[in-house]
């Protein structure tokens, strides 16, 4: 049939289920604020769409067509005219041990996948887990594995910013210590990507100490890192503060990419800990802010490169760029950017498109379909994407095992 979608600011599941019912669904796919797990949305959901896999994942504010939401759920359904087959995996123990869990759902993915050519332009993995677990390690396992040919895009769930119980889901289970994943083979084509606003102030220093398991920086250059990170931004840092830090985070180079490395606070004085670790050795840059709607605008324009016409879309966006937008007064301005077609989203603890991104917007476009017969003139430059992307972040990951190792 269609992508379908609906969004809510109050609990209304018969209204949200009427509004995405079709027939032959394959994919449910829905982001709610905390308050709305009292309700139950994953047993109400699979209840009401039982032949469907139901993925979802807690929010602080989310994306829809209608409007951007604070508060509320958001839900689309992909039929089988998008998908053609699904597989998932769900598992616990994110906190305790991310990597163990992540390589049991990749094993479990590829006995499910067994015996079929996945071929990336054909397969799309749409990825979420506690966003207060060390979400890196997982997403390191994904990319770094060679039979699962394919992008996992997605985010860290996230609450109210109580930083105390994320959620995510498949089917009728629900957890604050999980991970969600879903395979899908695509009779659509789709397009993926990161998209950063800040830009680099050309000043680069070199991470010198730090300690992953605590995502801290202790030294910068070899100084302790807050009085180093003071000293570039011209500040005291008795005024170092989460508003300071989400304007002026570190970003580390690749392949013309950059990935944000956002500092959350002062660490004992003179450490800073961050959203995501940065290994000892690696070399970062100062950001800037840029515009915020320029970039999103310029998502937009670019994914239309990839693909014959957008019929639907989602959304990963940090919580830090939400509230960035909060202060600018310009959340419905960047919600419009994308609600001319089947939009949801929601606002991560870390984005994830082959690594594991601060500051970021990750998004999945999904394109109209060819008449039959009808050759796609953007399949070979979607594969090049593709590979250009995912060779990008194993180098990356590569090299920041190296660092790791050479300790």
């Amino acid at each position: 049939m269609a992508i379908k979608v609906a969004s809510r600011e109050n609990w209304d599941i018969d209204g949200i289920i009427n509004e995405v019912k079709q027939p032959n669904i394959k994919v449910i796919i829905y982001f709610f604020s905390p308050a709305f797990e009292q309700h139950k949305p994953q047993i109400s959901l699979k209840k009401a769409f039982p032949e469907a896999a139901c993925i979802g994942t807690s929010m602080i504010g989310g994306w829809s067509t209608q409007k951007a939401l604070e508060t509320g759920i958001t839900v689309m359904s992909l039929s089988s005219d998008e998908v053609s087959e699904v597989y998932t995996t769900f598992q616990e123990g994110v906190k305790s041990d991310p990597i163990k869990t992540a390589r049991t759902a990749i094993s479990e993915l590829k006995q499910k996948t067994s015996g079929k050519t996945i071929i990336p332009d054909e397969y799309l993995g749409l990825i979420f887990f506690d966003g207060l677990c060390l979400g890196e390690q997982i997403m390191k396992e994904f990319t770094m594995d060679k039979s699962l040919n394919m992008a996992f895009v997605g985010g860290a769930a996230a609450d109210e910013l109580k930083f105390a119980k994320t959620l995510v889901g498949i089917d009728n289970q629900l957890s604050g210590d999980g991970l969600a994943v879903i395979i899908m083979k695509m009779n659509i084509p789709f397009f993926f990507n990161h998209y950063v606003h800040y830009v680099s102030t050309g000043t680069t220093f070199a991470v010198t100490k730090s300690d992953n398991q605590k995502r801290v920086v202790w030294e910068i250059n070899g100084e302790p890192a807050a009085q180093f990170y003071a000293k570039q931004i011209g500040m005291d840092v008795s005024k170092l503060d989460a508003g300071v830090f989400a304007k002026h985070p570190l970003g580390v180079a690749n392949m013309g990419n950059i990935y944000v490395r956002s500092p959350m606070a002062v660490f004992e004085g003179s450490g800073i800990q961050f959203y995501c670790s940065i290994e000892a050795g690696t070399n970062v840059q100062l950001l800037k802010q840029g515009d915020i709607i320029a970039n999103a605008q310029q998502s937009l324009v670019d994914a239309k490169k990839f693909l014959p016409g957008i019929q639907g879309t989602i959304l990963f966006n940090c919580v830090l760029r939400y509230l960035e937008l909060k202060e600018l007064n310009k959340l419905d301005v960047f919600n419009n950017v994308f609600n001319k077609c089947s939009l949801i989203g929601f606002n991560t603890y870390g984005e994830e498109l082959f690594t594991h991104h601060n500051q970021t917007l990750t998004a999945v476009f999904f394109g109209t379909p060819f008449a039959a017969g009808e050759a796609d003139p953007y399949k070979s430059k979607r594969q090049f994407h593709y590979e250009r992307s995912k060779a990008g972040s194993q180098i990356f990951e590569m090299e920041q095992r190296m660092l790791k190792y050479q300790k």
